[in-house]
């Protein structure tokens, strides 16, 4: 289970098993903001499967896992990222995270485009919109616009959205 938390990071007791092979046997760390922490072990340590925990790819089997905000939303996002999914859904990805880290995650998305993955996210921040080739409008269940990123300005996604067509 991965909870927002005061720390940023915090795992207690995160344990998580293939078959009858045990990956990690009851791991507790704690790593502080600005902290730099290294994982060495052998191959098949477990080292590996906690990135993978912690980055979203892999759910332990039991334990706490404590992210702060914008980290957990950063590793939702890895998580998505770290599929082979062709088009990733997303629903306001940065909300509750800080400005630095949107961008981050805006640059993330537009390489990942200019790659051949598709994004498609629902979002009311007018930054996020940007980042779109185009935007959908909505208004009582039916598209009422598609604006281009070069036409795409608040003024009009709010008309759109409240204004009926004449």
């Amino acid at each position: 289970m991965i909870v927002a938390g005061p720390k940023l990071v915090e795992l207690d007791g995160v344990e998580k098993h293939f078959g009858a092979v045990r990956a990690l046997g009851g791991v507790d760390l704690r790593v502080e903001r600005g902290e730099c922490l290294g994982l060495v072990g052998h191959n098949g340590a477990g080292k590996s499967t906690l990135m993978h925990i912690l980055a979203g790819t892999a759910v332990p089997d039991r334990g706490r896992i404590v992210l702060s905000g914008g980290n957990q939303q950063k590793a939702l996002f890895a998580r998505a990222l770290g599929s082979d999914a062709r088009i990733v859904l997303m629903d306001d990805p940065t909300r509750g995270v800080d400005v630095g880290t949107k961008l981050e995650v805006y640059d993330l998305i537009r390489e990942e485009a200019q790659a051949g993955r598709t994004f498609l996210w629902y979002t009311t921040e007018t930054d996020e919109l940007k980042q779109c080739d185009h935007v959908y409008v909505f208004r009582n269940g039916t598209i009422v616009a598609d604006l281009r990123r070069d036409e795409l300005t608040e003024q009009k996604v709010i008309q759109s959205s409240f204004t009926e067509a004449s």
